[in-house]
């Protein structure tokens, strides 16, 4: 009989509803060969979830379980909040091992987009950033060709090794899993997908055709992007289903840019400039005055700008703002993790408002 969740990977448990991994016992004992736990079966059947979080030291467990091992490490990002979902010291959780990088959701930019433009600035930014890969590949777990061209990947470099799938949350680790052993003959159970944070609770294994296994670890909790501190509600409104299409605004100075109520863009000197935002496509984008801002958000931030509602915005803590100067013969991306980015064309002295536990970055413009 298994013991363990084919959706999440936990152990199970029939005594406390309120604990991970809890099922009946006349639900186990009824098909005790496939089953999943009721967390997962409530986000399976009702997008419901039950709010559980992997522990840093659980995850370090994890991670020191391989470090040992000969496996090939296959770190998964989300190449639209590459900042936010980076794992900066992957070298040094994994010294010595093999590691490819899979930059996944590139179906999030419009076809135009060129594959090549975005690689090439993955490799530059993981060579500035000191991080070093065997390989790196862009890919959207929606796309046959690219889950493919992954595989192959992932065969050239595996040797007869296990393969560990390695991320922070929601970058689609689980998502890619299933997309393989679709592809493979036998019977797989799949795993358990959803936008909930810390959806995979232990490691799940599966076999491959070669004897070996591939592996899907909890994802580490990111605690500095927005989708954390959302509610379900919220997170599906910004979880994107599609290509997420850019508004263009030819922005004065003393003019403000709100996305949404999670934070605003304060042109504060310069001379007009092009602002263009990728932010998902149901949250809102507001052009103000300046001197309108904080009256515009202190009377609207609850109807018109809506995200992030009252216990959001709590759990987000206070309001911090950021300086930025941007030359003319730049063009830049500030980053909102977990949110999106704004890229900027123009002579800008800008000022970002946002919430405390939010991560804002500057860099190359990606696009």
């Amino acid at each position: 009989m298994k013991t363990r969740c084919d959706g999440c990977g936990i152990k199970i448990q029939t005594t406390d509803p309120a604990s991970p991994g809890y099922i009946r016992s006349d639900v186990y004992f009824k098909n005790p060969d496939s089953f999943y736990c009721e967390r997962c079966y409530n986000l399976i059947h009702y997008n419901k979830n039950l709010p559980i979080e992997i522990t840093d030291s659980v995850f370090m467990d994890n991670v020191y379980k391989i470090q040992n091992k000969d496996a090939l490490i296959v770190n998964v990002v989300d190449i639209f909040d590459l900042e936010g979902t980076l794992v900066a010291n992957l070298n040094e959780l994994f010294p010595n091992k093999d590691i490819i990088l899979v930059a996944n959701k590139f179906d999030l930019f419009l076809d135009s987009v060129k594959v090549t433009k975005i690689k090439n600035y993955l490799q530059e930014y993981l060579k500035a950033n000191g991080i070093s890969v065997k390989s790196a590949i862009i890919i959207s777990s929606f796309k046959n060709n690219d889950i493919i061209r992954l595989i192959n990947e992932i065969e050239k470099h595996q040797y007869g090794r296990d393969v560990y799938l390695f991320g922070y949350t929601n970058v689609g680790k689980s998502s890619i899993i299933n997309k393989i052993t679709s592809f493979l003959k036998g019977k797989y159970p799949k795993i358990t997908v959803s936008n909930a944070v810390s959806t995979t609770l232990d490691i799940i294994k599966l076999p491959l055709p070669n004897k070996t296994f591939i592996y899907d670890m909890p994802g580490i909790v990111n605690d500095h992007q927005l989708s954390y501190y959302l509610n379900k509600e919220n997170l599906n409104l910004l979880s994107p289903k599609k290509f997420i299409k850019p508004k263009v605004f030819q922005l004065n100075p003393k003019q403000a840019l709100f996305l949404g109520g999670v934070c605003k863009l304060l042109f504060i000197n310069g001379e007009r400039s092009s602002f263009v935002v990728y932010v998902p496509n149901n949250l809102v984008v507001h052009r103000t005055k300046l001197e309108n801002a904080d009256s515009f958000y202190s009377d609207h931030k609850d109807d018109i700008l809506k995200i992030p509602n009252e216990d959001e915005r709590n759990k987000l803590g206070d309001l911090v703002s950021y300086d930025f100067s941007i030359s003319k013969d730049d063009k830049v991306d500030i980053t909102i993790s977990g949110l999106g980015f704004v890229t900027i064309v123009g002579d800008v002295e800008l000022r970002v408002e946002t919430f405390k536990k939010i991560r804002i970055g500057k860099r190359r413009a990606i696009i």
